[in-house]
C-alpha cells in the first residue's frame, strides 16, 4: 500500500498572512483611520511668471521649518503635464506622499511649519539654482487644508 504524500501547510499559512492584512485594512478603513495630514492645498504662479515656467516639468513641494530653517523637513516631487498657469497643482503632503529627512522622520513633523515649492528648470532636486522659480507660505499649521501657495520670485 502507498502512502499518501503529505500536502504542505504552507499555502494555508500565506492565505491566512494575507487573510490577516486584509481584515486589518479592512478595519482601518471602517473606523476611519487614516494617515495623518500635513497639509493639503494648492500651488499658483504669478501672472508675471507664467512665461519664464514654459516649458517646466518638475514641482517640487517641500516642508521647511518654521523660523527661517533651510533644512527640509520633507519633499515630494510632482509631475506638471501643462505650462503652468493661474491655480495648476493641487497637493497633499502626508508620510506616504512625501520623502521625509531622517531627523524629521523620527521626530515627526512640528506644529507649525513652512512650504515652499519650486519649478524645477532641469528637473533635479536639491537647492534652488539660477531659473528655477519659488514660492512659499510661512507659518503652516498641522494638518491645514486649503493652503495656496504662490510661486513668485525667480532664482537669479
Amino acid at each position: 500500500m502507498s502512502k499518501i504524500p503529505k500536502k504542505s501547510k504552507m499555502p494555508f499559512v500565506l492565505g491566512g498572512a494575507a487573510a490577516v492584512i486584509l481584515i486589518a485594512i479592512s478595519a482601518a478603513f471602517m473606523t476611519g483611520q487614516r494617515s495623518p495630514l500635513y497639509a493639503s492645498g494648492s500651488i499658483s504662479i504669478a501672472p508675471d511668471l507664467e512665461a519664464s515656467a514654459r516649458g517646466f516639468r518638475t514641482l517640487y513641494i517641500v516642508a521647511l521649518p518654521a523660523g527661517g530653517g533651510r533644512m527640509p523637513l520633507g519633499a515630494a516631487r510632482f509631475s506638471v503635464s501643462a505650462d503652468a498657469q493661474g491655480k495648476f497643482q493641487d497637493f497633499v503632503l502626508t508620510p506616504e506622499t512625501m520623502t521625509m529627512m531622517p531627523g524629521a522622520a523620527a521626530s515627526g513633523m512640528p506644529e507649525t511649519f513652512t512650504i515652499k515649492a519650486r519649478l524645477d528648470s532641469d528637473g533635479s532636486g536639491g537647492m534652488d539654482q539660477p531659473g528655477d522659480l519659488t514660492g512659499e507660505t510661512t507659518d503652516v499649521r498641522l494638518g491645514s487644508k486649503d493652503i495656496n501657495v504662490t510661486i513668485s520670485r525667480a532664482v537669479k
